[in-house]
């Protein structure tokens, strides 16, 4: 039964995701929880693990081809200096492989990570072309997220071990449950954030089920990080993308906002157990950040010794080299990769690139000032960047770090082609007001000759 709900579901989304480039783009976003849960419920995508991915990036192939007609000038904002920035990253990442100390990892993680970088960095922003369309993609990702967190939850292969829910995949071998709790982080931030039907009772429900899997599924992957960054976003943003008109709405958008937290508290005393709780205690975060520390000061000591690396860096992946064998694969920390791994030249364009991202997003927020649609997707636009970007510094390398990428890339794209459709729009403008000018002074002539 689990296995036809799942597999039914996927091949749905896919054929959803073919007629409207929306849906595709929500099957690309939440790509990689669905694919646990395809492979929790069904052998084939067990024994051939890409085979999810595979068709996910078929599909949303073959929706860029058939919907790119429909777009006026779909490249329009696609080949923007963000992208061409974007894409210099994993070139220099994968031209630095020829002095990493740790090619052998690299070279894996450069590996694994290029098709994704293709489908996320390349195919991706073809989807979107214009803001209205980024809000029906919050609507099918709702959709597409709710499914794929009950699935998950209903499927007795995934089990939870030491606070973490997860698949297992053989022998001491499990799925991601980061993967998870960032699907529950973005639930939360849609759920509350997106501007789909304000006031609508029906949407109201769908958004408070949204919520309550999202804090849920967050809750029992045990992934700290996402469920809190994804609550103190919802609160910091909310009031971003609404417009307080007199005090009765100030008062109602601060109980909502205010209501988040307690509802949050309260999930958790239900879906947790005392002894996954203990993932919660101040002693346990400590312990986790402290790690984290120690990586940055491993990287930055290697980083310091070398001066040839503050120019081209220390290599991709040279963290590995590092830290041995006594802690984890990769830093954790995007940004001190960029540093340390890629050099200060890289480091700098990607300080740039991310205050760039940040000026295009607040572009946004002001030009749909007056529009409650337009301005409630720059916001959640601006938030899942925030949300993304805490991410990739807590538990991200580059090449996992797609998703981060993509939500720059389509902020910028967006503003490109909306401030180009406003500027045709000024003109088209000018050129009536022009014409009217004309014809009045035509008219004046016509009268100054019959008399």
């Amino acid at each position: 039964m689990i296995e036809i709900l799942t597999v039914g579901f996927f091949m749905i989304a896919c054929l959803m995701a073919v007629r409207d480039a929306a849906w595709a783009l929500a099957l690309v976003v939440s790509m990689y929880a669905l694919e646990q849960a395809l492979q929790a419920s069904s052998g084939i995508f067990m024994r051939i693990t890409p085979l999810a991915n595979v068709c996910v990036a078929l599909t949303a192939g073959l929706s860029v081809v058939l919907n790119l007609p429909g777009q006026d000038r779909p490249f329009r904002g696609y080949a923007t200096p963000v992208f061409t920035v974007a894409i210099g990253f994993f070139v220099w990442a994968m031209i630095s492989l020829l002095w990493t100390p740790a090619f052998n990892s690299a070279w894996e993680m450069t590996r694994w990570g290029l098709p994704y970088v293709v489908l996320f960095l390349l195919v991706a922003p073809l989807l979107i072309d214009d803001s209205r369309s980024v809000e029906r993609f919050f609507r099918a990702y709702l959709i597409v997220g709710v499914a794929t967190t009950v699935l998950i939850l209903i499927n007795p292969a995934f089990t939870v071990k030491s606070g973490r829910l997860a698949l297992d995949l053989g022998a001491n071998i499990r799925t991601n449950p980061l993967v998870i709790g960032e699907l529950g982080g973005l639930l939360i931030l849609v759920s509350v954030l997106a501007p789909i039907d304000v006031g609508t009772f029906r949407t109201l429900a769908w958004r408070a089920v949204a919520f309550c899997l999202g804090v849920v599924i967050s809750l029992q992957s045990g992934s700290r990080g996402q469920l809190v960054f994804a609550v103190v976003l919802t609160v910091l943003f909310f009031p971003v993308g609404r417009r307080i008109r007199n005090v009765v709405g100030f008062f109602g958008m601060a109980f909502v906002v205010l209501l988040t937290i307690p509802a949050v508290l309260f999930l958790a005393q239900l879906v947790l157990g005392a002894g996954d709780l203990r993932r919660w205690e101040l002693t346990t975060l400590a312990g986790g950040a402290s790690t984290r520390l120690l990586n940055i000061v491993d990287l930055f000591a290697a980083f310091g010794s070398r001066p040839s690396a503050w120019i081209v860096g220390l290599g991709f992946n040279a963290f590995s080299w590092v830290s041995g064998a006594n802690r984890e694969p990769y830093s954790h920390a995007l940004v001190v990769d960029m540093l340390t791994e890629l050099g200060i030249p890289v480091f700098v364009l990607f300080c740039w690139w991310s205050l760039r991202v940040l000026r295009d997003g607040i572009w946004l927020l002001s030009r749909f000032g007056d529009d409650a649609v337009g301005r409630g997707t720059a916001a959640l636009l601006l938030a899942l960047y925030a949300y993304e970007t805490l991410l990739v510094n807590k538990q991200g390398y580059l090449w996992a770090a797609t998703l981060f990428f993509l939500v720059g890339i389509l902020i910028t794209r967006i503003r490109v082609r909306e401030e180009a459709l406003d500027a045709e729009a000024a003109i088209g403008q000018a050129s009536e007001v022009g014409h009217a000018h004309d014809a009045s002074e035509h008219d004046a002539a016509d009268g100054s000759l019959a008399t």
